[in-house]
């Protein structure tokens, strides 16, 4: 009976499979009643002819689409080599305990994985071209289990080697020079534009800006660049309408994270933005240039060759915007830094965007361009942090009633988040905040101080952004101060401020940060009346140029306005006789003049759905022009330092006829409190079209007393219907110069469309009413003459002299004072003007007199005007040759020394004829005289 139940049970350890039954677990014993003592088998191994097969024999014999599972003994045996059998060879029974619960992973879409079961969390992740995954053991432990030496295996499992991951200094990219432009180890991607390496002697070739992002700029040094106009093959069906430019493949960033650094350029209308991403996991375009420097495969030249990818992309792959530029930077090189981590296998992939190229803008000239690329330690972006492995170079202020902490996810469901402000929960790290548990009472504060930052530059401020999460009951106050150190008291500027339960979600949030001193920044958060008030902040960074506040709610003082939610509490004029300005949305546009949806460099963009649009006369059609509205801000506390404001603006229209363009102006304005009889002074002033695309501009305010700002937009005849309109209105403390430099304007600049601007006629009281400088309208101007700046029946200023003796009668229209500037010591005198009458007896003259204190010319001091002893004539010009049956408007300049105060006289002389003269404007800078003939003539002894 014995001998029975031997057989038996050694029988059917001989057919049973290895497999163990579910839920139990391998047994060690059994496994060591298997191995001799010196870890051979006592088995001989026997193996017959029929089995010896290759690995290669057997997959060709089972075909390319079968699936192979080899009949494996149990673990630490050493059988007879086995062959391996396609699953559709098995039997049922069979084939489905060839099939282990664990292998159903293999039929997961991408799409469905679990939320515990991350992509990027499965070691080889893009690195094979079918998913495997070999069955895990249940608490295995390989110290004390038994296991198969992987040397014996006769199958084992090929892999490609996991990708080469490059150094900092391989990713670092000056893109070489004029001999020889390069993208070093960057490479083109599967987009429908390429990036090219040139330089700035292309420039006017091949594209790309004049000079390269080096100190002073260089023509010949190297950068990448986009030509933006390019349009792709139409059977082309690319991952990106724009060029992708991918880095080579790096490892993990490490708890500290990469400070990513470069500079852009972007210009041209076809121009549409810049974006990096980061692309996660093995990046088949992410491949190094290496040496061949081998036996078996050396080149006489020792030339340098591309090794390709071993992979095509993977479903699995992912890529997460890190970043994004300003559209239109107006060619200036910009300096771009961003601070990102990622544990694992990586790349970093710059996108250039083109307009659609269905857009008109696309047929013209543009370039995006990059330049000096280089990885830093993560501690290379001062200031910057995401809180993953400290408060990086902030810290708490020693004097706080208590301290900010570092967390991955709030404890408590009642207040605090559930982690950081990342959408991505694999990659998640951690954030600052303030626990207002126990003992922690109302009112307790805790203060977060950055290091000392220096001076900000006058005209490029630094935007704050950081995400924000409160939520609870007994929220307390977030507030963001600026600590100049101008003197020792150190005196703080709160520049952004919440308070309340905002809901359990984060939000973004930004505020420019400028000073004219060495400043600190300091987060202050308080506890409010109940212990669920946790408030918590992440991935503080910084952009260069203004922003404005946001959200809206959080200025301390309500000037900065995006208008998506109102006009934030800026006063629109609201007489019924008189247009207004109307806050619409981004859709009355067409898709082309809309704003391009890039921020000004962090990650997230927020909306710009909403802006201020000039609105049309009541009752007046659509094409109809005239009228004025004005925005009027709150009141404004003057000071001694200079205050900057920033905007964006829209003026277009879509076609001009042979008459000029006749869109309107638009004026930027400052207006002093209490003094109503003065009129506002412009800082900033634009006419007519400006293109198809959104522009950004900023003027310098420097008023010492309270005052208004006032934004006054004014139509024209407007013949081709177009659009006027504001966004983004923002102010920081700064000298700032004004942009665009064509928008510089000062009080004497006059279009006479709202007057004389402070001209005053001082013609000799002695003379005729009409023998005087008029201002021209709709039924008094000379030879039907339309004015220069809209092309509309009126709004220049003229004399028109006709005597029977045929005497020369002189006229004269004096300027206010004109008071020198430090910057500028000379200044170009514009204006435009048409003759008409009788050539030999018409002349215009420009005269400058110097001025005393007292504002008086220099001379006989009687300041009307007819005393010039001091006068210095700079332009002078006869109506010969410009005398035509139809005047035409001709352009004029001349330099003006600008060291001390002055007046500039138009004197004018004619016995039949006169001059007309439009659009006087001041430009700070030295001009040849136009036109060339109009030298002045020095006259002995005076007039």
């Amino acid at each position: 009976m014995r001998l029975l139940l031997l057989i038996s049970c050694f029988s059917r350890v001989l057919t049973a499979d290895w497999y163990p039954a579910a839920g139990r677990e391998l047994i060690l014993g059994e496994q060591v009643d298997l191995v001799g003592s010196d870890g051979e088998s006592p088995v001989e191994k026997s193996t017959p002819n029929w089995m010896e097969t290759t690995q290669a024999e057997e997959v060709e014999s089972v075909g390319p689409d079968s699936e192979v599972i080899p009949i494996q003994p149990p673990l630490g045996t050493i059988d007879p080599v086995i062959p391996r059998i396609p699953v559709n060879q098995l039997v049922p029974e069979k084939r489905d305990r060839a099939r282990e619960p664990l292998d159903e992973v293999e039929h997961i879409e991408p799409k469905q994985w679990p939320s515990s079961i991350r992509p990027q969390d499965i070691p080889g992740r893009g690195y094979q071209t079918t998913t495997q995954f070999s069955t895990p053991r249940k608490n295995s432990n390989p110290t004390t289990l038994a296991q198969r030496n992987p040397s014996t295996q006769r199958y084992p499992l090929v892999t490609d080697p996991p990708p080469v991951t490059a150094s900092t200094d391989e990713v670092f990219c000056e893109f070489g020079s004029s001999i020889g432009p390069t993208l070093c180890e960057w490479q083109n991607g599967d987009g429908a534009l390429q990036w090219n390496g040139g330089t700035g002697l292309g420039t006017n070739w091949l594209g790309g800006p004049p000079v390269d992002a080096s100190l002073g700029g260089s023509m010949e040094g190297g950068y990448a660049f986009l030509e933006t106009s390019q349009t792709p093959a139409k059977d082309l069906k690319p991952r990106s309408p724009g060029g992708l430019l991918h880095s080579p493949q790096l490892s993990s960033t490490g708890v500290a994270g990469t400070c990513f650094t470069f500079k852009y350029a972007m210009d041209g209308l076809s121009s549409a933005g810049l974006r990096v991403l980061l692309h996660m996991g093995f990046d088949p375009y992410s491949f190094k240039k290496e040496t061949r420097d081998t036996e078996t495969d050396q080149d006489d030249d020792n030339s340098t060759i591309v090794v390709p990818p071993r992979q095509q992309p993977t479903s699995l792959a992912e890529e997460r915007v890190l970043w994004h530029a300003l559209y239109y930077t107006l060619g200036v090189w910009q300096q771009a830094r961003i601070l990102y981590t990622f544990p694992n296998i990586h790349s970093i992939v710059i996108e250039g965007v083109p307009v659609d190229t269905g857009d008109p803008s696309r047929l013209y000239r543009g370039y995006i361009a990059i330049d000096d690329i280089e990885l830093q330690p993560g501690t290379s972006c001062v200031g910057f942090c995401n809180f993953a492995g400290g408060f990086c170079d902030w810290s708490n202020d020693p004097e706080d009633d208590f301290d900010w902490t570092i967390s991955r996810g709030s404890a408590n469901p009642t207040t605090g988040p559930a982690m950081d402000s990342s959408s991505d929960r694999a990659t998640a790290g951690g954030y600052a905040y303030i626990d207002s548990s126990f003992p922690r009472k109302p009112g307790d504060k805790a203060k977060l101080l950055s290091t000392s930052f220096p001076a900000t530059s006058p005209d490029t401020p630094s935007c704050l952004h950081f995400w924000f999460h409160m939520f609870g009951s007994g929220i307390g106050y977030l507030k963001v101060f600026v600590r100049h150190f101008r003197s020792l008291d150190a005196h703080l500027e709160e520049v952004w401020g919440l308070s309340g339960n905002a809901g359990n979600a984060w939000f973004m949030s930004e505020v420019t940060i400028s000073s004219l001193d060495e400043y600190q920044i300091m987060f202050e958060a308080s506890v409010g009346n109940t212990a669920m008030g946790d408030i918590a902040i992440d991935d503080v960074a910084f952009t260069p140029g203004a922003c404005p506040v946001s959200p809206q709610v959080a200025a301390p003082s309500i000037r900065d306005c995006t208008f998506e939610v109102d006009e934030c509490d800026w006063i629109n004029s609201r007489d019924p006789d008189r247009v207004e300005w109307e806050r619409v949305s981004t859709q009355v546009l067409s898709p082309r003049n809309q704003r391009k949806p890039y921020s000004n460099g962090h990650t997230v963009s927020r909306r710009n759905e909403f802006f201020l649009g000039l609105g049309r006369s009541r009752g007046g059609s659509r094409s109809g022009g005239g009228g004025t509205a004005q925005l009027v801000s709150r009141e404004m506390k003057g000071s001694e330092d200079p205050l900057c404001i920033t905007f964006w603006y829209f003026m277009f229209e879509s076609f001009i006829d042979s008459t000029g363009p006749s869109l309107g102006v638009l004026r930027v304005s400052v207006q002093a409190v209490g003094d109503a009889s003065s009129e506002s002074r412009p800082i900033w002033q634009l006419y007519n079209n400006q293109g198809p695309t959104w522009s950004y501009a900023q003027a310098r305010i420097e008023e010492k007393k309270n005052f208004n700002i006032i934004i006054e937009g004014t139509w024209g005849p407007n013949r081709a219907s177009g659009s006027m309109a504001v966004d983004d209105i923002a102010f920081y403390v700064g000298g700032c110069t004004v942009i665009p430099a064509s928008a510089a304007v000062m009080g004497e600049d006059c279009s006479f469309e709202r007057g004389l601007c402070g001209w005053e006629n001082i013609t000799s009281s002695g003379n005729d009413r009409a023998v005087s400088w008029q201002r021209a309208f709709v039924t008094h101007r000379p030879a039907q003459l339309l004015d220069k700046t809209f092309g509309a029946t009126g709004d220049f200023v003229f004399f028109d002299i006709f005597t029977t003796n045929k005497k020369f009668t002189e006229v004269r229209l004096r300027s206010p004072v004109i008071n020198p500037t430090t910057e500028q010591e000379t200044i170009c005198f514009t204006f435009w003007f048409a003759a008409f009458g009788v050539e030999e007896s018409t002349t215009l003259r420009v005269i400058r007199m110097p001025v005393d204190e007292n504002g008086d010319e220099n001379g006989n001091g009687n300041g009307s005007g007819n005393g010039y002893n001091g006068k210095e004539p700079l332009w002078s010009l006869t109506a010969k040759g410009f005398n035509n049956p139809r005047p035409v408007w001709t352009a004029a300049q001349v330099t003006v020394e600008n060291r001390s105060p002055y007046r500039l006289v138009l004197e004018g002389s004619a016995s039949n004829g006169g001059f007309a003269v439009d659009d006087i404007k001041f430009q700070p800078q030295a001009c040849t005289i136009r036109p060339a003939s109009a030298q002045p003539v020095i006259e002995n002894g005076g007039n």
